[in-house]
């Protein structure tokens, strides 16, 4: 059985890979993510939440999503508010893997090892293979901070960076990012303590 010490275990490594290989971020994410599921249903969502945070830091270029999630408005967001939202999203980023993954029934995620190039990005396919379904994903990467970082997940074709956008522009609209982050910190605070 996984502990959150093979989880840890797996974070640790996934920086090293992060160096030269987009396939092998990708699959010790992938790994983690089921020794997270494998002990989910003895956790809390907000123990689960804290356990995927690091991976999630580790392997994702959460700076360049969020400001591909904030869209044109992050041009003129002052240092402060950048660093909050980004904050804000890197958390929300892990209760939601936490949530869509939170226990295993015999899952397992096959990691193609031909890698597609998209200019200067790299795209991993990958297979979410269950009981009674396969999900295909694939991952788009790029260089950021020293190695292999993702920054999109594409879930049946359909991309979750611009999924994020469409849902929070009008709050980014309205209040720029200083109110996504409140908003994004005040429905996680709601899931957390459910």
């Amino acid at each position: 059985m996984f502990r959150a010490a093979t989880l840890a275990a797996v974070v640790l490594a996934a920086p090293a890979a992060a160096a030269s290989d987009p396939a092998a971020v990708v699959g010790n994410f992938n790994n983690a993510l089921i020794a997270a599921m494998q002990t989910g249903k003895g956790a809390s969502l907000a123990a689960r939440t804290t356990r995927l945070l690091p991976l999630v830091k580790a392997t994702h270029d959460l700076p360049g999503m969020t400001r591909l999630v904030a869209g044109p408005g992050w041009a003129t967001t002052g240092p402060a508010d950048r660093a909050a939202l980004t904050e804000a999203f890197s958390r929300h980023s892990a209760l939601t893997y936490a949530v869509n993954f939170a226990s295993f029934d015999g899952e397992k995620f096959v990691v193609e090892p031909k890698v597609d190039t998209r200019g200067s990005d790299a795209l991993v396919h990958v297979k979410l293979v269950a009981k009674d379904a396969t999900t295909p994903l694939n991952y788009r990467l790029h260089q950021a901070e020293g190695g292999w970082r993702i920054i999109d997940v594409f879930a049946d074709g359909v991309s979750q960076i611009a999924v994020q956008r469409s849902e929070f522009a009008s709050t980014v609209k309205a209040g720029g990012a200083a109110a996504l982050a409140a908003k994004l910190n005040a429905a996680d605070e709601a899931k957390l303590k459910n």
